[in-house]
């Protein structure tokens, strides 16, 4: 009885304190600007009234016992938390946690401990997902409740992930995956492989993310839950490949969902996304107006890692529609959440967006200093898009201080990058067409068992009438000649149908296996033509970074040496002006040729830009890399003194020499490659033709 009291008199509490707020929120809503920010708000009030109802009857709690208020404050948590008040939710949820640690039971608390760390990774208070996680994790042991365990290491792998450790973030995701499965949960299945998809766009396989959040649509579409979100992430692959038509469509998409039957935190959501894509597409007034609102709804939710986002968008439009003054406050707000969170995507745009804003303010030594720190973090070095418009952003601020070899240099910069970028966006849009067709292929084959399903259903409806009919042999020898005459008719019909269909399927499997030869044949010539350059058929300068990485990495972990040999071709530009370019083309060639030739068969070669090439190998020491190096320098000159006997001066080439031992710590590649770059310096500055190995302090 005193439980059925407690929740009627808390239930009634709610009720009046809902109509106490009705004509406020009602007049607040009305003065708003965005209604879903005024029914957050009216939210937040109406939590606080139920805490504060809560708390008259928190003495009487007592009265329950552990269980009962145990109980009680798990409620409260729920219906706190269903109106976006994640603190007030965590605060009874601390105490409900607490009686259950003390009751011992381990199904409870483990119950506690995930809605807990559901909020933390919510409001961005990462230190507590991680205590959260440890906890679940030893209850699960304990208990052995593997949804638990399941749930733990999901929260394990979003927080890899957004801290960046991506490889670490995939085991947890994956085992994450894998019990969730055992366990026959759909929906939290459904949440795991949409965290797989996050993870792998940015890993940047986008096929992959594509397929994850394909398989998780028609979850959210069958129970109804976080469709909006789901929609968002699918518009968001799209983007990263191109594709504008189908990203805006999905966006359209997820913003109707959401405004029919989204939460406002998912709404939100959504919406400040989509402010952040109408922003990279310069649509800066839509991009401003989806931002604020999402904005106005988040503060009042809380929401600390969205309120950044939202005002990086929003500074991003504001600066875009020349209104810099106003943009700076906000971009500033959003850097001081990013440092405080940690979160590195928001730094480096905010501060990448600042240095804009203060270069249109004219205060070019502020832009400069900006800049600087945009690309000392560790978010530029990943976001190569992010690179290209704090080199261009440089080249403005060099050109507009006078200095055209610095502005050159970041131009010669900027252009590399681009060029890589667009091979990485050509092999991303392959690999999502083959993703495609391979769903499509297996597509066509379930609609072949199918229809091979049907076949045989037909077959057994026959036979089980042929089993009727002969029942009826006994009805007399007429009616068995009729039936059997009817059915030898019907079947040799029904022989003919299936004879013509089958001819059908086999020209279908005919014209399909041609379709994936073509198919075959043009991604090997579309992978063949993004990794090599077209002149010399080595390696272009994307591949030759991608394996130079790998070999790097496997160097570095293995102790063994590494030396990386920058050759130069000497008087380069001169043979261009007077001979022409296609007798340049004619040397690059012809010396490209050599250093195969001369090469080991595992050495690496590969064009760095212009007249510099990269000759990698490992597992040798100085000397005999010196003595390499000698002789492909001989062999090269050897080769085009027959080829351009005409040339004053000779055609040579210099070659600077870097090894991984002499790096500092920590040894980084972009290191090792300047090391080598001024060692070449330093051959040319000796009069070229010769080989330079630089020791570095």
């Amino acid at each position: 009885m005193i439980h059925i009291a407690f929740r009627r008199g808390l239930f009634r509490g709610l009720i009046l304190a809902a109509g106490s707020l009705t004509g406020v929120c009602a007049g607040t809503a009305r003065a708003e600007e965005y209604p879903r920010a005024a029914v957050a708000a009216t939210q937040q009030h109406l939590a606080t009234a139920l805490d504060e109802t809560f708390d008259a009857w928190e003495p009487a709690l007592a009265l329950f016992g552990p269980l009962g208020e145990f109980e009680i404050e798990n409620t409260v948590g729920l219906a706190l938390r269903g109106l976006g008040a994640f603190a007030r939710a965590d605060a009874h949820w601390a105490r409900a946690q607490e009686l259950a640690r003390r009751s011992g039971d381990d199904m409870a608390l483990a119950d506690i401990e995930s809605k807990r760390g559901e909020i933390a990774l919510t409001i961005g208070d990462y230190a507590r997902v991680e205590t959260i996680a440890d906890d679940m994790l030893r209850i699960a042991q304990r208990a052995q409740l593997r949804w638990a365990e399941a749930t733990a290491e999901e929260y394990v792998g979003v927080l890899d992930r957004r801290r960046g450790k991506l490889d670490t973030s995939l085991g947890h995701a994956q085992r994450a995956l894998d019990l969730q499965r055992e366990l026959g949960n759909e929906s939290a299945s459904a949440t795991v492989l949409s965290n797989l998809g996050t993870l792998a766009r940015d890993r940047g396989d986008f096929a992959k993310a594509l397929e994850y959040f394909l398989q998780v649509l028609p979850i959210r579409e069958r129970i109804g839950d976080r469709l909006e979100l789901t929609l968002r992430n699918i518009a968001l692959i799209y983007r990263d490949l191109g594709d504008e038509a189908a990203t805006r469509d999905y966006f359209e998409k997820a913003l109707v969902v959401a405004r029919a039957r989204g939460t406002s935190s998912d709404y939100a959501a959504v919406l400040g996304t989509y402010a952040g894509y109408l922003a990279d597409l310069r649509d800066f007034k839509p991009a401003l107006a989806a931002a604020n609102e999402a904005l106005a709804i988040e503060r009042e939710l809380g929401n600390r890692q969205s309120i950044g986002f939202d005002l990086l968008h929003s500074g991003r439009a504001l600066l875009g529609l020349g209104r810099a003054e106003e943009a700076t406050p906000r971009l500033n707000d959003a850097l001081a959440i990013g440092r405080a969170l940690e979160q590195r995507e928001i730094m480096a745009r905010s501060l990448l967006t600042l240095a804009e804003a203060s270069l249109a303010r004219g205060d070019r030594k502020h832009a400069h200093a900006l800049l600087n720190e945009t690309l000392a973090s560790p978010q530029a070095a990943d976001n190569k898009l992010l690179l290209v418009q704090a080199y261009a952003l440089h080249e403005h601020l060099a050109s507009a201080d006078g200095n055209n070899a610095t502005a050159l240099d970041y131009a010669h910069k900027q252009a590399a990058l681009r060029a890589e970028l667009l091979g990485t966006s050509a092999n991303r849009r392959l690999s999502a067409l083959e993703g495609q067709y391979a769903r499509a292929a297996a597509e066509q084959k379930l609609a072949l068992v199918t229809k091979d399903n049907q076949l045989q259903s037909a077959r057994l409806g026959q036979e089980q009438l042929q089993r009727r009919y002969g029942l009826a042999t006994l009805g007399g020898l007429s009616v068995l000649l009729a039936l059997l005459a009817w059915r030898f008719f019907g079947v040799r019909r029904l022989n003919r149908a299936l004879a013509q269909r089958n001819e059908e399927i086999e020209t279908k499997r005919a014209a399909l296996a041609e379709a994936n030869h073509r198919l075959e044949r043009q991604t090997e010539q579309l992978y063949h033509a993004a990794i090599t350059d077209s002149l010399t058929g080595v390696f272009n300068r994307g591949q030759l970074m991608r394996q130079l990485d790998a070999r790097f990495n496997d160097c570095v972990r293995d102790g063994r040496e590494l030396a990386v040999l920058l050759i130069d071709f000497d008087h380069f530009k001169q043979v261009n002006d007077k001979q022409g370019h296609l007798f340049g083309d004619r040397i690059l060639i012809a010396g490209v040729q050599t250093l195969r030739e001369w090469i080991e068969p595992d050495d690496l070669l590969g064009r760095y830009g212009g007249e510099e090439f990269i000759v990698a190998f490992s597992g040798r020491d100085a000397d005999k890399v010196r003595t390499h190096a000698e002789r492909l320098r001989e062999k090269v000159a050897q080769a085009l003194a027959s080829v351009a006997p005409q040339l004053d001066p000779r055609a040579t080439i210099s070659i600077g020499v870097a090894l991984l031992s002499q790096l500092p710590q920590p040894q980084k590649l972009v290191g090792l490659i300047d090391a080598a770059d001024q060692a070449v310096y330093a051959a040319k500055a000796a009069g070229r033709n010769r080989v330079k190995l630089v020791q570095v302090a």
